[in-house]
C-alpha cells in the first residue's frame, strides 16, 4: 500500500523524509502567502479604489527589487537553511508588528498597503530562499522528478490560505472578528515552521560550496547574473520568456480584480469571492501538478520543458478578449496562473540545477524575480496610461481595457517565438562552460534516516 502510495507521488521510500519536510514548509509558508494577499487586496480595492492597483505594484515591485537585491549579495554566501529560517522568524515579526496597527485601529489607507507591501515581499523572496535549499538536497535528475510534489506543498496551503480567508469574511460579518487574532495565529505558524526545518534538518549535511567572494558587492552580483543571462542563449530565452509572461499575468489580473469590483457589493463580499476562487485555482493546480506535471516533466526533454507556458498564455489572452465577463476573466486568469505555477516553476527550478552551487542562488533570484518585477512595471505603466486617457475622456474604459487585453495577447503570441528559439539553441547552451558543475553526488547520499 505505501509503495502504491509513494508511485503515485513518484517518490522512492529513502527520499521521504526530506520531500515531506520540505512539502510542508512550503505549504506553511503559502498558506500565511494567500491569507494575507487575499485579506491585503480585498481591503486595499475597497479603501482606496481598483485604478489605484497600478500604482501600489509599482512601489512593491520597486521595494521588491531592492530587497532582492541585498538576497542577491548574501544568497550564496551563507547557508541556505538559515536564510530560510531568519526569513520565516522575520516575517513573524513583521505579521505582529500589524496585528498591534489593527489592534489600535491604524487607518485602512496606511494598513492595507502595508499589508499588501509585506505579502508581496514574501512572494518574491521566500520562494527564491526556498528553492535553492531544495536545489542543495537534490541532484538535477532527482529534481525533475522529486519537485513537483514538493511544489504541490504550495497547493494545500494556498488551498487551506485562501479559504481560511473566505471563512475570515464569514466570521467578521457575524461576530466582528478582527483580523488582529489572525496575525496572532500567522506568526506562530511561521515560528513552529521555522523550528520544524530545523528539527527535520539536524542530520543532514549539505554539501553545497558556497561562493568565497565575501566581499561581492550587489554590482559585482548583477554583473554575474548579466554575464549568465547574455551569454547563455537557453538562459537568455527564459529570461526573454520571463518578461513577457510577466506583462501577461499583469493585464490579465488587473481585467480580473476590475471586473470583481464591478460585480460586488462589498469588501467582505470581494475578500470572500476572491478567496473561493483562488481556492478552487489551487485545486485545479494540485490537481495539475500530481496527475500531469509529476508524471510528464520527469519524461520530457528540458528544452521541451518550457513550450506549454507561451500556448497556455495565448489561451489566456483569447478567454480574456473573447469572453469579457467575471467568468472570462477569471478563466483566463485561471489558466495562465495555473500552468504558469504548475508545470513553469517546475522546469526552471530544473534548469536551475545546472549552474554551478556557489552562483546558483544568485542566477536563480535573477530568473525569478528581477524579469518577473521589470515586467511587472512595465504592465502598470501601460495600466496608468491607459487610465489617465480614460480618466480625461481621450479613451472610453471600454477602449482602454481592449488596448491592454491586446497588448496581454501579443506578449503571449510573441512568447511562443521564444519558446522555438529556447529549443535551436538548447544543445549550444550546454556546451557553454559557464553551466559547468560539479561532479557531486545526491544529497541523499550518507543521510540518517
Amino acid at each position: 500500500m505505501e509503495a502504491r502510495f509513494l508511485g503515485v507521488l513518484n517518490i522512492k521510500p529513502e527520499e521521504v523524509k526530506l520531500a515531506f519536510s520540505l512539502w510542508v514548509l512550503l505549504a506553511i509558508n503559502t498558506l500565511v502567502l494567500e491569507l494575507s494577499d487575499v485579506v491585503a487586496t480585498a481591503g486595499f480595492i475597497s479603501s482606496l479604489g481598483v485604478d489605484k492597483v497600478p500604482w501600489l505594484w509599482i512601489v512593491t515591485t520597486l521595494l521588491t527589487i531592492f530587497a532582492a537585491g541585498g538576497y542577491l549579495v548574501i544568497i550564496d554566501r551563507y547557508s541556505r537553511l538559515q536564510l530560510v529560517s531568519w526569513l520565516m522568524v522575520g516575517l513573524a515579526f513583521f505579521y505582529l508588528l500589524l496585528q498591534v496597527l489593527f489592534a489600535f485601529r491604524a487607518p485602512d489607507w496606511f494598513t492595507y498597503p502595508i499589508l499588501y507591501l509585506l505579502a508581496d515581499q514574501q512572494l518574491m523572496l521566500m520562494p527564491l530562499a526556498f528553492w535553492a535549499l531544495a536545489s542543495d538536497v537534490y541532484a538535477v535528475t532527482e529534481s525533475k522528478r522529486v519537485f513537483p510534489f514538493i511544489a504541490s506543498g504550495a497547493v494545500i496551503g494556498g488551498l487551506a490560505g485562501n479559504g481560511i480567508a473566505a471563512w475570515v469574511s464569514v466570521l467578521a460579518e457575524k461576530y466582528a472578528f478582527g483580523l488582529s487574532q489572525v496575525f496572532i495565529g500567522v506568526a506562530i505558524i511561521l515560528i513552529m515552521g521555522a523550528i520544524f526545518l530545523r528539527v527535520m534538518f539536524l542530520k543532514t549535511v549539505l554539501r553545497t560550496r558556497q561562493s568565497r567572494e565575501e566581499d561581492a558587492s550587489l554590482k559585482d552580483t548583477i554583473k554575474i547574473g548579466m554575464d549568465y543571462f547574455l551569454n547563455v542563449p537557453i538562459l537568455k530565452a527564459v529570461g526573454i520568456l520571463m518578461l513577457l509572461t510577466g506583462i501577461v499575468l499583469t493585464l490579465i489580473e488587473f481585467n480580473f480584480l476590475s471586473i470583481i469590483n464591478t460585480s460586488v457589493t462589498s469588501d467582505l463580499e470581494f475578500q470572500r469571492f476572491l478567496g473561493y476562487y483562488k481556492a478552487v485555482q489551487t485545486t485545479g493546480l494540485l490537481i495539475f501538478q500530481w496527475l500531469i506535471t509529476s508524471r510528464l516533466l520527469s519524461k520530457i526533454h528540458l528544452k521541451y520543458a518550457f513550450s506549454p507556458l507561451p500556448i497556455a498564455l495565448s489561451v489566456a489572452g483569447a478567454l480574456a478578449i473573447g469572453v469579457p465577463s467575471l467568468f472570462g476573466a477569471s478563466a483566463a486568469r485561471f489558466v495562465a496562473r495555473t500552468v504558469f505555477a504548475g508545470w513553469d516553476d517546475s522546469a526552471r527550478k530544473s534548469l536551475q540545477g545546472l549552474v554551478p552551487d556557489e552562483k546558483r542562488g544568485r542566477i536563480a533570484a535573477f530568473m525569478d524575480s528581477y524579469f518577473i518585477t521589470t515586467a511587472t512595471i512595465f504592465g502598470c505603466v501601460i495600466l496608468i496610461v491607459l487610465l489617465a486617457l480614460s480618466s480625461a475622456g481621450i479613451l472610453t474604459a471600454q477602449w482602454s481595457t481592449w488596448i491592454y487585453l491586446g497588448v496581454a495577447a501579443l506578449s503571449a503570441l510573441a512568447s511562443i517565438g521564444v519558446s522555438v528559439y529556447l529549443h535551436k539553441s538548447y544543445d549550444t547552451s550546454m556546451l557553454n562552460y559557464r553551466l559547468a558543475r560539479s561532479k557531486r553526488k545526491s544529497m541523499l547520499d550518507g543521510i540518517e534516516f
